[in-house]
């Protein structure tokens, strides 16, 4: 049962919390109401409040917040642990005779976030805890006015015992569009000034057992990690070996490299500001710890060897895995005419590009793809592997690294040999040919190609294989040697120690491993560079496209603290999509000419980009259901936009 204040007694208590320092609580302690009409206190905020575990920010407390304007602005400070949603208190609570029914969820969210003559204005309180910011916020989908957000504002201002210290945020472009005229009537705060301000980031929440290493990110090649270890690093890495955790003293972004890898991989993963220097994990150093990464606070202390044990077995398949493989067709493949049941013949890399060739085929809205890519099958590499003789150091390898017999050191020794073998050893004339024929055919001698890795172990039911192999690039008029040394490389990062060490904790069998090389051409000069994935890896209840993107060709999937890259959620559950801006990008000062002062796409780019996701992720879904789509794009110097790949995504919970 809400308890209400009218307008006079709320007056008269915000004159006697002038008169007198200290708050005056509207709730007893260690009571608890569905909604209360003011906080008047800390005890009272801490009541209400929840730590929600789908904050787009750490370290948050919220609480939700109805504005009745069928009922003299009547206010409703929701007990937000018992409430999810605003919905389920008013349809509880707000369904009163004489005024506009609460409705079905669908009508309530239409009215309510969309039109003018709404009943209700619906926010949320948060408190940053790591800013010590205190912030009103409407949904990103919420069209309110400057006049419907100002008496929003200043009617819960009001109603608060700190609301001295109260801001606005606007949390999407639409919103923030109302700047300029909000800043000249209530106090606003950036939504980057929130990000700059966060010290504590859970990027793969769970619990770790492991050696707790420092090592510095541009030493990691000469520092070997092992799976039982757990990594406090430096900088954000485009890379990191199998491990147990991963700590940074740099934020990432949810679709930097190592930590879609983390995500996986099932691996515990957070960022902490100054976390090399942080006494609390450098008392721990070369020891055996527990870390846990929870939503909102991060725990460490000391490990238990068999709890450590269990932890580590768990992350393993139970029985071994057997990669499938054609190896025996030779022609080489269009990869515009393959689908995902070319997958072991040419790798999962080009099958799952060649797949989206069919997107939309038909229909006017086919997707823009790199031009007519060729897939070299897994049938040269089996040969090539034969024919430089390395078939036997491989098995010895193997069965040394399982026999216990092998060291890093000597691991990486001897798998350098191989790959030098592989290296060293010349292509087969006529798959050069072949290449630079159908090459010939599609491109002119001056295009630079990326030749990349397109493996039979990626996209396993136990083992993703993401960022464990080398790609490199070439012109096929650089001429046959540089030609045939372009693949060996791409075949030869079979056997890189990551990649090695990964294949044996997951049990692959190391044997049936096969690479098939994707060639297409390259994207020089892109306006802008960017990954998508076709989920909300913040709320599984606000159903949206989580998009990163940045200028040129400064890398998303690597970003580092000097370079923070756009973050979009593009919603995609409200009547018409909107999107909540996290992060803007870092570079866009920098830009010139630029149709958007601080968007890197306009609003049509996105909403085109976010067509190409749906198509994208509704064929994913047909084709490895349970999987999101993970989506490499690019906007290209005639402001067109490129679809780069699209794969599977499949999210592996960390241990709790």
């Amino acid at each position: 049962m809400i308890r209400r204040l009218a307008p006079l007694a709320l007056a008269l208590a915000a004159a006697l919390v002038a008169c007198d320092d200290a708050p005056i609580c509207e709730l007893a302690v260690g009571a608890h109401q569905d909604a209360i009409a003011r906080v008047g206190c800390p005890g009272d905020f801490a009541a209400q409040a929840t730590t929600k575990d789908d904050s787009v920010f750490a370290r948050t407390e919220t609480i939700l917040v109805i504005i009745d304007r069928e009922d003299g602005d009547a206010l409703h400070f929701i007990d937000s642990t018992k409430y999810a949603l605003h919905y389920q208190y008013a349809s509880e609570h707000l369904n009163l005779a004489g005024k506009t029914a609460v409705g079905t969820l669908a009508d309530f969210n239409i009215l309510n976030y969309r039109r003018p003559n709404r009943r209700f204005i619906l926010g949320k309180l948060v408190r940053y805890v790591d800013q010590q910011l205190l912030t009103y916020e409407l949904a990103a989908g919420d069209t309110a006015d400057v006049a419907m957000i100002v008496r929003a504002f200043q009617g819960v201002r009001g109603a608060i015992f700190d609301g001295d210290e109260l801001r606005y945020r606007a949390v999407s472009a639409e919103q923030e569009r109302h700047l300029p005229e909000l800043r000249a009537r209530i106090p606003t705060i950036a939504t980057d000034e929130v990000f700059r301000g966060q010290v504590y980031q859970p990027l793969n929440p769970g619990t770790a057992y492991g050696v707790l290493r420092f090592r510095k990110t541009a030493a990691l090649d000469g520092v070997p990690l092992a799976p039982t270890d757990l990594v406090v690093l430096d900088r954000v890495p485009n890379d990191v070996a199998m491990v147990a955790g991963i700590i940074t003293a740099e934020f990432q972004t949810p679709l930097a490299h190592v930590a879609v890898l983390a995500q996986t991989r099932g691996t515990p993963n957070m960022g902490l500001r100054d976390a090399w220097d942080d006494p609390r994990l450098r008392g721990f150093a070369d020891q055996l710890v527990k870390l846990e990464v929870g939503p909102q606070e991060f725990t460490i202390s000391a490990g238990d060897p068999a709890a450590a044990q269990a932890y580590w077995d768990s992350l393993r398949p139970s029985a071994p895995q057997l990669p499938q493989h054609d190896s025996l067709t030779l022609p080489l493949f269009d990869v515009t005419r393959t689908t995902v049941a070319n997958v072991v013949t040419i790798g999962a890399k080009a099958a799952n590009l060649g797949e989206m060739y069919t997107v939309g085929v038909g229909t006017g809205h086919a997707l823009p793809l790199p031009d007519r890519p060729l897939a070299i099958p897994f049938a040269h590499y089996a040969r090539h592997l034969a024919a430089a003789g390395v078939l036997p150091l491989i098995d010895a390898v193997i069965a040394d690294y399982q026999a216990g017999a092998l060291g890093q050191g000597e691991l990486e020794q001897r798998l350098f040999a191989i790959r030098w073998q592989i290296y060293t050893a010349p292509v087969d004339p006529a798959l050069l040919a072949q290449v630079t024929t159908l090459g010939r055919a599609r491109w002119a001698d001056t295009t630079k190609l990326r030749c990349r890795s397109s493996t039979n172990v990626e996209d396993l039911a136990e083992f993703t294989g993401a960022g464990l192999y080398t790609s490199t690039g070439v012109r096929l008029g650089d001429g046959d040697a540089a030609l045939g040394n372009a693949i060996k490389t791409v075949w030869a990062s079979v056997w890189n120690p990551q990649a090695f060490v990964e294949r044996e904790f997951y049990r692959v069998d190391q044997r049936e491993v096969r690479m098939g090389v994707l060639v297409h051409p390259a994207q020089e000069d892109e306006l802008a560079n960017g990954v998508a994935l076709t989920l909300n890896q913040f709320s599984d209840l606000r159903p949206a496209f989580y998009i990163n993107s940045q200028l040129g060709d400064v890398s998303v999937t690597n970003p580092t603290g000097d370079a923070t890259p756009e973050q979009i959620l593009y919603y995609t559950w409200y009547e018409e999509p909107e999107y909540e801006v996290i992060t803007r990008s870092s570079l866009m000062p920098w830009a010139q000419d630029w149709p958007v002062a601080d968007a890197i796409l306009t609003d049509a780019e996105l909403d085109e980009l976010a067509g190409y996701l749906t198509d994208i992720s509704t064929r994913i879904r047909v084709r490895y259901p349970g999987s999101a789509a993970d989506v490499e794009w690019k906007l290209m110097p005639d402001r067109s936009i490129l679809i780069k790949q699209a794969r599977p995504f499949r999210q592996r919970t960390a241990p709790m």
